[in-house]
């Protein structure tokens, strides 16, 4: 009986714990035909957003290829779902390969710094959950952006802390249960 009584006060407190959140994931692909006005470019892209658990913080990774003309700007666009334009919230300055038609950036951002037009951390973070921040590349055929791509959030199938936890209380109740039989 006493092992059950711990079994169950540990298992409560498990479930009752803050579950910490992990970074969340976000991509999208950019192609010409996303662009509000579709430029039928050839060009493709990708990016990928990692928003630490902090909210404050974001890693960037994205990668072009086959731009009609180098690369004059890249950013991320909010508070727009798709096919509709917002303004540039965080500019990709430092280290973006401009001139470029293909090419690869990668760099972390502070949002508490980084963003523009008054932006905050917090209304970006929940724009970008909602689904309502993009990334595009203009250059100088396109200036108004040759490819786009609308963010989303990439689901995982990995399971909280919390729940860890309770299959390994399970599992252990389990035990202890055939141990006692035995």
């Amino acid at each position: 009986m006493r092992y059950v009584t711990c079994l169950l006060a540990a298992a409560s407190l498990v479930a009752v714990a803050p579950a910490a959140r992990a970074d969340l994931i976000f991509s999208a692909t950019l192609l010409g035909a996303n662009e509000t006005i579709p430029t039928g470019s050839p060009a493709v892209g990708s990016i990928i957003l990692d928003l630490h658990s902090d909210n404050d913080t974001l890693d960037v990774m994205e990668i072009f290829a086959g731009l009609t003309a180098g690369a004059a700007a890249a950013h991320i666009h909010c508070c727009a779902p798709a096919g509709v334009n917002g303004p540039v919230v965080l500019p990709f300055t430092t280290g973006f390969p401009i001139g470029s038609t293909s090419g690869v950036f990668s760099h972390t951002f502070d949002l508490d710094a980084d963003l523009t037009g008054g932006m905050t951390a917090t209304t970006f973070v929940a724009d970008l959950i909602a689904g309502l921040t993009y990334a595009n590349i203009h250059d100088a055929n396109f200036p108004g952006g040759e490819i786009r791509g609308q963010l989303k959030e990439v689901v995982t199938a990995v399971p909280e802390p919390a729940s860890i936890g309770l299959l390994g209380a399970g599992l252990l109740a389990f035990g202890l249960f055939r141990r006692r039989r035995a």
